[in-house]
């Protein structure tokens, strides 16, 4: 990983633990802004359970510009999903726990990308049907945040230790964050009973696979388009 992304990681997620939110500013604005250059090296990051944090703490951030945050959480979820890969069970846990908060916690910045990649290349935007395109299954829910709930149900089951997981947070508020989200989770999915548990994890798994295919795409875009 590039030295200076790799210094900025570090100082902003050692901000953001002290609570020192103008340090943790200051070193998540570099990262973006690296990214914003070098679109495809999101890809390719060494640590990206790091800086997939640094972008989560920026959401926090009291930012006018709805795009910069729906850009820190697709940069976040990017680089969740590539830890997920880990060999290491505590990184997969954290991104697998660190995602389902990006869906549930920060839904706002990420629901129009959920609609996007559920729907059929060419549907029409303005569309109230255009989610049941792109040959989704018929159980599939209609409505996006029933669609980001399983789909944080798939990553909650896909937690190896979900006994501990919880103390993968070394930051307090985090993890009462977590928590919330989790109990969310489960709470609302235990009140929609007509679909089994099991097959609510797969249709979030087949949601999650079409966000990260979308994100994919929106990279390679941007990044073409810088050439």
């Amino acid at each position: 990983m590039d030295n200076a992304l790799s210094y900025n990681a570090m100082m902003a997620w050692t901000a953001f633990a002290m609570q020192d939110y103008s340090t943790l500013e200051q070193h998540a604005n570099e990262i973006y802004n690296y990214f914003v250059h070098k679109p495809s090296e999101i890809l390719n990051v060494d640590n990206p359970l790091l800086i997939g944090k640094v972008f989560q703490a920026s959401l926090g951030f009291q930012e006018r510009d709805q795009d910069i945050q729906e850009v820190r959480a697709e940069n976040a979820f990017v680089c969740f999903s590539k830890a997920l890969y880990s060999d290491m069970q505590k990184v997969h846990d954290e991104a697998a726990a660190r995602l389902m908060m990006l869906l549930i916690q920060w839904q706002r910045f990420l629901i129009g990308k959920v609609e996007q990649s559920c729907q059929g290349p060419g549907a029409n935007p303005y569309s109230f049907f255009a989610v049941l395109n792109d040959g989704l299954p018929n159980d599939m829910p209609m409505a996006t945040n029933t669609k980001m709930l399983f789909t944080a149900y798939y990553l909650y089951d896909s937690i190896i230790d979900k006994t501990n997981i919880a103390n993968e947070f070394s930051i307090t508020s985090e993890q009462n964050a977590f928590n919330q989200v989790k109990k969310h989770v489960l709470d609302n999915c235990n009140l929609l009973g007509r679909t089994p548990q099991h097959r609510k994890a797969e249709l979030g798994n087949i949601v999650f696979c079409k966000i990260c295919k979308q994100l994919g795409k929106d990279i390679a875009s941007y990044s073409n388009g810088l050439r």
